[in-house]
C-alpha cells in the first residue's frame, strides 16, 4: 500500500507542477458556530489551503494601471468595468505553473464546432474553482471560500464590483436566484440528478433535502448543512461548476409560480408558462416548452445569444453567427471581463472565438494546414504527415489520458439471460476473452504500433498505477484461453465454436456506437475471438438508441462503452468506478438500483456491493490520506476482477495547434474535472 501511495505523489511530479492565481481555497476555520452569519464572520480570516506547488510573484495591485483592448468602444473607463482593485483576478501562470508571456490584443482563435450542448463552453467556461494539472485548485469566479471545522457551514465570498457581460452587477442575489428559483425548483433540469447542495448522511445523498443558503451581504453567502459536507462532494466535484444566474435578465422569463412558490391549478400553470415563453420571444428566444427554456437559460446558458455571462467571450447576437447549431458561430469579447494580466491589461487578448463545423476529418486537416484553423484534434495516423506539411507553422500538443486503456469491452453482469449472467460472473471467462487476443498485432492494425498492449488499469503516471495490474491477462495464449472456456462449462460444437453446456449456441453480441470507429475495432478483435472458439456478432446504434438499449438492460456486451472505466479518480467522477448511478455499462442495473434506492434495477451483490460500501466510507471521510487508501481498495477490487477488459494502453488526446498561438500550455491532462481543453485558459492566449 505504501509503495502505491508513493506512486501517487510521483505522478504529480511527472506532470509539471502547477500554481494557483488570483485566489485560493480554504482550510477549516475552527468555527463550530451553527448560525450562518456568525460562522461566516468566523471564517473570513481563513485563506486558501489547497495551495499549488508553486506561487507567482505577488503583483502590487494598488499601483497597477489598467488598460483595455483597442477594439472596446465602451464609454465607461476600464477601471469602472473591472472589480475593485483588491478583487481583480490577475493571471500570471498557466495550469502547469509556468509564467505567462504578456500578450498583445486583437485577432481571433479559430476552433471547430460540433454543435454539442457543451462545445462552446469548454474553451471559456468560468466556474467556481479552477484546477491546476497537479490536482490543486483555487477560487475562480468567487474570491474565496472557507468552511467550518465541522464541515457544516460553507462560506463563499464574491468579488466586489464584478459585473455581468451586460454591465449589471454580479452579487449574492444572483446566487440566491439560481438556487431558490432555478435549481431547487428543477427549472434548470438538475434537481432529479446529482446536486452538490444536497444533504448527505454517511456519504449517501438525501434527495430533495437541500442545504440552507443565506445571503450575508451583497458579496457573501453561506451554505448550511445538517450533516458534514466534505470538499470532495461539494467544492471539488466537477458537476458543481457554477451556482449563479443573472437575476436581472431572467426574472420575467421564469414562470411566476417558480418565483412565488405557489401551487397553481392546471389552467393557471399553463397561463404562467405561456407568459414566460412570450417574454422569452420578446428577447429573441424561441422555445416550445418551459422545460426546454429552463434548461437552456440556466444549464446550457452559454448557447443562448444575448444572455449575460461571466465568461471572457459571449455568444454573438448577430444573425448567422449566433447559434451553435449552425455551420459557423462567433463568441465576442466580454468588455466587463474581470481578469487582467500581470501588467494590468484586461483579458481576453483575442477579440473573437470562432467555431466552424466540418463534415469530415480530412476537411479539418485542410483548414489547420492552411492556417484557417488554430487548433484541432488529430488521429495518431495523421500526426506525422500533418506536421511535415505544416513545418514550423504547426506543433503537436498532447493531453495525457486518464482512461484505463483502449479499446475497452465490458459485459452486462445484470443481464436477464441466466446463462450469460452465469458466464460473465466467472473471472475465467473474462481472462479467456483477454488472453485470446494478440495485442501486438492489434496495435499494428489499429495504430501502426503506436500504442503498447495493456489492460484496463490506471496508466503510468496516473493515480493507482500498478505495473502488475496493467500487464495482467495480456499474454497471448489461445490454447490457455480454450482451457479457461472449458473450465467455465462450455462445450466445443461441431462448427468449431463453443456452446453452452446444454448444447445451445453461444453468440455474444457486442453493441457499439455507429458514429464512431468501434466497429473497426470489433472486426479486428473478432478474428482472435473466432480462433479461440468464441462466436460473436455486433450491432451498431446511434447515440440515442444505444443509450436506450443500455437503459432497458437489453444488451450482453459493449465495445467502446459510453462511460469507460477511467478518470482522475473518484474526485473527478465516481460513476466510472463504482455502481452508484445509471451511467456506466459495466455495472448495468446495479447502478439503477443504487440511484433509485432500490425502487428499480438489480440489487448489488458481492464485489459490486463492496465497491459501494467503500465509496460511502470514502465520501464521508475528510482526511485525504484515508480517502486515498479507501480509493486504492476500490482499485484493488477492479484489479482482482477486471470487470472491463482493455487491449492497448490508453491513447492521449492529440491536437495540432497553430504555432502563432502563444501561452497555450503543454503537458496537460484531458479530463472532465478539468473541463477538458478549458484547462488551456484560452483567455490568456494571443497571436
Amino acid at each position: 500500500m505504501k509503495k502505491r501511495l508513493l506512486s501517487l505523489l510521483l505522478a504529480a511530479a511527472m506532470v509539471v507542477s502547477a500554481a494557483a492565481c488570483g485566489g485560493g481555497s480554504a482550510t477549516p476555520s475552527g468555527s463550530t458556530e451553527p448560525t450562518p452569519t456568525k460562522a461566516a464572520k468566523a471564517t473570513q480570516a481563513v485563506k486558501a489551503t489547497t495551495a499549488p506547488t508553486a506561487t507567482p510573484t505577488p503583483v502590487p495591485v494598488e499601483t497597477m494601471k489598467f488598460s483595455q483592448a483597442p477594439s472596446i468602444k465602451s464609454k465607461d473607463a476600464v477601471e469602472k468595468r473591472l472589480p475593485a482593485k483588491d478583487d481583480v483576478f490577475i493571471e500570471q501562470v498557466d495550469a502547469n505553473g509556468s509564467p505567462l508571456a504578456i500578450g498583445n490584443y486583437g485577432g481571433q482563435i479559430n476552433l471547430l464546432q460540433a454543435s454539442g450542448s457543451w462545445d462552446l463552453s469548454r474553451p471559456m467556461l468560468e466556474s467556481i474553482i479552477h484546477y491546476n494539472t497537479d490536482g490543486t485548485y483555487y477560487a475562480n469566479v468567487i474570491k474565496e471560500f472557507s468552511y467550518s471545522s465541522d464541515y457544516k457551514v460553507w462560506t463563499f465570498k464574491l468579488r466586489e464590483g464584478m459585473k455581468w457581460s451586460d454591465g449589471e452587477p454580479f452579487t449574492a442575489d444572483d446566487i440566491v436566484f439560481w438556487y431558490e428559483v432555478c435549481h431547487k425548483t428543477n427549472f434548470d433540469g438538475k434537481k432529479d440528478g446529482w446536486s452538490a447542495p444536497l444533504e448527505e448522511v454517511n456519504g449517501v445523498v438525501q434527495k430533495g433535502q437541500f442545504a440552507v443558503l443565506t445571503k450575508v451581504n451583497d458579496y457573501e453567502v453561506t451554505w448550511t448543512f445538517q450533516n458534514p459536507k466534505y470538499p470532495a462532494s461539494f467544492i471539488e466535484n466537477g458537476d458543481f461548476k457554477w451556482c449563479w444566474a443573472p437575476k436581472h435578465y431572467l426574472t420575467d422569463l421564469v414562470p411566476s409560480y417558480y418565483l412565488t412558490g405557489e401551487t397553481l391549478d392546471e389552467d393557471a400553470t399553463a397561463k404562467a408558462n405561456e407568459q414566460a415563453l412570450i417574454n422569452a420571444q420578446k428577447k429573441g428566444l424561441s422555445y416550445s416548452s418551459i422545460k426546454d427554456l429552463g434548461k437552456a437559460l440556466t444549464y446550457n446558458w452559454w448557447n443562448v445569444s444575448g444572455l449575460p455571462t461571466l465568461n471572457a467571450w459571449v455568444l454573438s447576437t448577430e444573425p448567422g453567427k449566433n447559434s451553435n447549431k449552425g455551420d459557423y458561430c462567433e463568441c465576442v469579447r466580454n468588455e466587463y471581463f474581470w481578469k487582467v494580466d500581470a501588467k494590468g491589461q484586461q483579458l481576453p487578448y483575442c477579440d473573437l472565438l470562432t467555431f466552424t463545423k466540418v463534415a469530415e476529418n480530412e476537411q479539418q486537416l485542410l483548414l489547420i494546414r492552411s492556417g484557417k484553423l488554430d487548433l484541432c484534434d488529430i488521429a495518431m495516423k495523421d500526426i506525422s504527415s500533418t506536421l511535415s506539411d505544416m513545418g514550423e507553422k504547426g506543433k503537436l500538443i498532447t493531453y495525457s489520458s486518464v482512461n484505463w486503456g483502449s479499446p475497452q469491452i465490458t459485459f452486462n453482469y445484470t443481464t436477464t439471460d441466466s446463462k450469460f449472467a452465469e458466464l460473465f460472473a466467472k473471472k475465467e471467462f473474462r481472462q479467456a476473452m483477454s488472453i485470446s487476443v494478440d495485442r501486438t498485432e492489434v496495435s499494428g492494425l489499429l495504430n501502426d504500433g503506436f500504442l503498447a498492449g495493456g489492460q484496463c488499469a490506471p496508466q503510468e503516471g496516473n493515480f493507482g498505477y500498478d505495473k502488475e495490474w496493467i500487464n495482467k491477462w495480456t499474454e497471448y495464449d489461445v490454447a490457455a484461453a480454450k482451457k479457461l472456456l472449458e473450465s467455465c462449462g462450455l462445450k466445443m460444437g461441431a462448427d468449431g465454436f463453443y456452446d453452452f453446456a446444454d448444447g445451445t449456441d453461444l453468440v455474444l453480441t457486442f453493441y457499439f456506437y455507429s458514429d464512431k470507429n468501434q466497429n473497426d475495432e470489433y472486426e479486428i478483435l473478432k478474428q482472435y475471438w473466432n480462433k479461440a472458439g468464441i462466436k460473436t456478432d455486433s450491432k451498431g446504434f446511434t447515440t440515442e438508441a444505444f443509450d436506450q438499449e443500455i437503459d432497458n438492460n437489453t444488451w450482453l456486451a459493449v465495445i467502446g462503452p459510453h462511460t469507460s472505466i477511467g478518470g482522475l479518480g473518484l474526485r473527478s467522477r465516481v460513476a466510472p468506478f463504482v455502481p452508484v448511478a445509471q451511467a456506466a455499462e459495466w455495472y448495468g442495473d446495479y447502478g439503477t438500483y443504487y440511484q433509485t434506492k432500490g425502487e428499480k434495477g438489480v440489487k448489488p451483490v458481492g464485489e459490486f456491493q463492496k465497491l459501494i460500501d467503500l465509496y460511502e466510507k470514502w465520501n464521508s471521510t475528510p482526511d485525504k490520506e484515508t480517502r486515498d487508501k479507501l480509493e486504492l481498495q476500490i482499485y484493488d477490487i477492479h484489479k482482482e476482477n477486471l470487470f472491463s477488459i482493455a487491449y492497448l494502453r490508453s491513447a492521449g488526446e492529440y491536437k495540432i495547434i497553430n504555432s502563432e498561438l502563444k501561452n497555450y500550455p503543454t503537458q496537460l491532462i484531458w479530463d472532465d474535472l478539468y473541463q477538458n481543453n478549458n484547462i488551456a485558459h484560452f483567455w490568456v492566449c494571443f497571436k
